[in-house]
Order: C-alpha cells, then sequence, then structure tokens
C-alpha cells in the first residue's frame, strides 16, 4: 500500500495453552472485565467458523457519539503497522469494535437518516495487546501478547511474557458456566414493537409504491422490538449463542465516553460477513432470500427447495451483487472484481439463506479503512440504488437502527479487517433489550410474507430474551397497537 507502514513492526509472542475447562464459563469470565469483548465463530462449517478471540483490558478506547467514525478511524487506525509473529496470527492486534447503521449519513449525506438519537454511541473501538484464541479446526488454545510501539499504546504495561502468563492463568481458573447467575424467565415479559403486524404491512405497500414508480429496485424495512431485560447482557448472549448459533457472534460492552462505566452491551450472532481484508484480498458474502426452518426433516426439506427455486430471491441477490461489485470498484483494481458464487444455501437454526461471494484487490493507494467508508452502509441491508433506499428507510422507520444493520468485528493494526453485517444483533440499553428485524422488499414481494420473515428472523433473538410474543393475523389490524 502507498499509505506506508511504520519502521517499528508491531512484535507478537504465543503460546498454546490448556484449553479453558468450559465454553460458557469462560464468556462469563470475561464478561466479568468491565471492557471484555468475545469475536466467536459459534458455528462451524467446511469454510467458514474457524477463529474465536476473547480479550479482557484494551489499551485504549476511541468512542464517537455524534461525529464522523471514519474520521475517527483515520486519525487513530493509521498507519499500519508490519507484524512479526512466531506463529500465523489467526486475529492480528488491533482494534475491536463496531460502526452504528447510522455511520452511513458521513458517507452518503443525501441519505438522510434525520434521526440520530439512538442511545448508543455512533462508534466505539478498543484496542487490545493481549488475547485468547480458540482454532476449532486444530482444537487448539493459544494465548497471544503484543509489544506495541509507544505511540500506539500511549500507556505502560507489563512485558509481554508477564501478560502472557496471567492470561494462561485466567483460563485455568475459569469455573464451569452451569446454569447461569440470573435464574429462570418469568412466564411472560411484555415487550413492545415499534411498528404492528398491520403497520408493517402497510409499509412494505408504501416500499413496493416506490419501486412501481421506478424509485428503487429493492429496499430493506425494519421493525423493532423492546422489553425488560431479565438476565445480565452475558446470559443473553448465552441463549442467543446456543438459539440463534453462527458464524460472526460478539460480546461487546459499550461505553459512552473513554471514560465513563460500562451499561450497555451489543450482543450479535451474525451469519453475513459485511467485509474482510488480508493483505490486498476483499471479500463480501451478502446475503438475500430466507425461509424460515422448524426443526421436521419434510417440512425443512421443502423450504429449502422453495428458496432453491425462487426466482424472487434470486433476483433480490443478484441486486445486491450488482451494487457490491460497484462499491467495490470504488477502491479495488480495475478488472479485480469477480463473483466467486451467485449464490449458495446455507443452513442456520432457525432458517435457510441464500448467500453471494465477491471478491476483489485494493488499489496501492487504498486501504481497509477506505473500503470500509466505499462500501457503508451494506448493500444488503438497505437496497437498490443504495442512496434513494435509504432515504425510503429514512421515511418508513420511526426509529434509528444504531448497531442494527452497522458492522461489528476488527481492524488489525497491519491494515487486516474482518466486519461482520450486524444483523441478529440485540443492544442492551439501559435496562432494556432491542431486537430489529427487516425484510427486503422487491416487485413481487406479499406483503404478508414480508411479514412473516421478520417473524421468523426475531425467532432466536427472542428466544435468547425469553420472550414468546403473542401472535396475529399479519393483516389485520391490531386493538392495542404495537403490543405483542
Amino acid at each position: 500500500m502507498s499509505k506506508a507502514l511504520l519502521s517499528e513492526p508491531v512484535r507478537c509472542f504465543s503460546r498454546t495453552i490448556e484449553p479453558p475447562i468450559d465454553r460458557s464459563g469462560l464468556r462469563r469470565a470475561v464478561a466479568a472485565f468491565p471492557d471484555g469483548v468475545m469475536l466467536e465463530s459459534v458455528a462451524v462449517g467446511p469454510s467458514f467458523g474457524r477463529f474465536s478471540v476473547y480479550a479482557l483490558e484494551p489499551v485504549r478506547v476511541r468512542v464517537t457519539g455524534r461525529g464522523d467514525p471514519f474520521d475517527l478511524m483515520n486519525r487513530t487506525f493509521r498507519p499500519w503497522s508490519p507484524v512479526i509473529s512466531d506463529v500465523d496470527l489467526a486475529f492480528p492486534p488491533g482494534w475491536i469494535g463496531y460502526l452504528s447503521y447510522e455511520s452511513g449519513r458521513f458517507v452518503e449525506p443525501t441519505g438522510s437518516c434525520r434521526r440520530l438519537n439512538h442511545p448508543l454511541p455512533i462508534a466505539c473501538w478498543s484496542l487490545f495487546d493481549t488475547w485468547l484464541v480458540h482454532d476449532s479446526v486444530e482444537g487448539q488454545w493459544k494465548a497471544v501478547a503484543t509489544e506495541l510501539p509507544a505511540r500506539v499504546a500511549r500507556c505502560e504495561r507489563p512485558p509481554a511474557s508477564a501478560r502472557l502468563d496471567s492470561l494462561e492463568q485466567f483460563a485455568r481458573e475459569v469455573k464451569p458456566g452451569g446454569l447461569g447467575r440470573h435464574g429462570p424467565a418469568a412466564d411472560h415479559v411484555a415487550g413492545r414493537w415499534n411498528t404492528s403486524r398491520f403497520e408493517y404491512v402497510e409499509k412494505v405497500r408504501r416500499a413496493l409504491d416506490y419501486v412501481r414508480a421506478g424509485d428503487i429496485y429493492q429496499v430493506n424495512i425494519a421493525r423493532r422490538y423492546r422489553a425488560p431485560l431479565q438476565w445480565h447482557p452475558i446470559e443473553v448472549y448465552q441463549r442467543l449463542c446456543e438459539s440463534n448459533p453462527a458464524q460472526y457472534a460478539a460480546y461487546l460492552p459499550v461505553r459512552q465516553s473513554a471514560t465513563a462505566g460500562m451499561a450497555r452491551a451489543i450482543l450479535s450472532s451474525s451469519p453475513e460477513l459485511f467485509l474482510g481484508v488480508c493483505g490486498r484480498d476483499v471479500v463480501t458474502r451478502p446475503i438475500k432470500g430466507t425461509r424460515p426452518r422448524v426443526g421436521e426433516g419434510e417440512a425443512d426439506r421443502a423450504a429449502r427447495s422453495m428458496l432453491a427455486a425462487s426466482e424472487k430471491d434470486r433476483a433480490e441477490l443478484n441486486m445486491i451483487i450488482d451494487l457490491e461489485r460497484n462499491d467495490l470498484g470504488r477502491v479495488c483494481e480495475y478488472g479485480s472484481i469477480r463473483v466467486e458464487s451467485d449464490g449458495e444455501l446455507e443452513t442456520l437454526p432457525t432458517v435457510f439463506h441464500r448467500t453471494a461471494t465477491v471478491v476483489g484487490r485494493l488499489r496501492d493507494d487504498a486501504d481497509c479503512i477506505d473500503l470500509a467508508r466505499a462500501a457503508f452502509p451494506g448493500g444488503s441491508i438497505t437496497g437498490a440504488p443504495k442512496v434513494r433506499a435509504m432515504q425510503i428507510i429514512d421515511e418508513l422507520e420511526p426509529d434509528p437502527r444504531g448497531a442494527y444493520c452497522g458492522a461489528i468485528g476488527y481492524i488489525g493494526l497491519d491494515g487486516r479487517m474482518r466486519l461482520n453485517l450486524a444483523i441478529r444483533t440485540i443492544s442492551v440499553v439501559d435496562g432494556h433489550a432491542e431486537v430489529a428485524v427487516g425484510s427486503g422488499i422487491v416487485a413481487d414481494s406479499d406483503p404478508d410474507e414480508e411479514f412473516r420473515e421478520t417473524q421468523a428472523k426475531a425467532r432466536g433473538m427472542l428466544s435468547a430474551l425469553g420472550v414468546e410474543p403473542a401472535l396475529e393475523s399479519p393483516g389485520r389490524r391490531p386493538a392495542d397497537g404495537c403490543v405483542a
């Protein structure tokens, strides 16, 4: 890259350790640290879901409440450093954090995002110099520590060897997870959708008017559920990993400022890779096309076959493939972008998805931050054309999205990056949990079917919250608005 590397490298040291006695216990032990974070591959497949990362104490925390998060990243993360390690690092030393959906207003100002009043910050990133890595393929656990340059760390830290000793002892002392500290769920938790079934169907019809008028080809419309939180966020995250295991899970406590205490968290179990960068190689894997699973062989086979045969879903994904190729084309070498897969069927615990794979190669004058800005927000959760879809989302959705439909992951000091698309994501805010789900609307969408798709996507997350919302007919106006 022409954006020069530092002359002083970042040196990493690692050691193989005995596995913690229990994964649930490890999660609780990490969450006991105010800034403890996790990026996990809970679902494992032949081509995904290999590594999980656990980190306890950040060296630095950077938060932006209303400012441009890409400007923060430009000023804080660059210039890049070469990493020297005794092993091939699955996770480089670097920053773990998120970008909210509303970060998109700094990329596409005409896309609107009028409502910036979500209680979570626009972005929050934490720099770690010590972490645990689990390799599910090799079955190995490693403790990793790095000696950061003073310019990066900006604080005194114990030597890497001492931090490795401490982390190994921490892993050894993990207690079995058991049943959790916060007891069973209440018989019923009263929550509320911000958009009733009737209202959602009407919004889909309005979106279809825009499609027929030629404003857009596709738009993703979401609805949000809010309920009192019954347990500590780590207990909800545990349940989310059980009810909705996915390749790109994350547990992030969120500060309001770099010095404030913790009262909020983001819990994600996303199946979608938004952006990956290794060296100059780029990949994105958009999802479009969903069918609910019921857990019964014949019914699930029928649902999978329907998704495979659906011309609507294939067309919907093709639109997003074209959009992602255009986004990558802003920063990738001419002729390097190609579609490796135009739609594989993937099986998750509650749904089937159709997923594409698009790859490219960064230009010499571009890096991962340029890519994130060029592609944000993800096309599969906005629509096409993107800017007009963002404007319609802003018109039809009553609340800001926050972390939902943003991105969560890591950015390494060496310029590597891996970000999920933050779907299947729960935001914990001031004693409440928020769940949002959406559906892609195209010309032949059926409003009632789109509503049922949101129900299927919400099922695993609501189960994690211990919530069983009452059902009603999709097209019927509810007597009391949005109460579940």
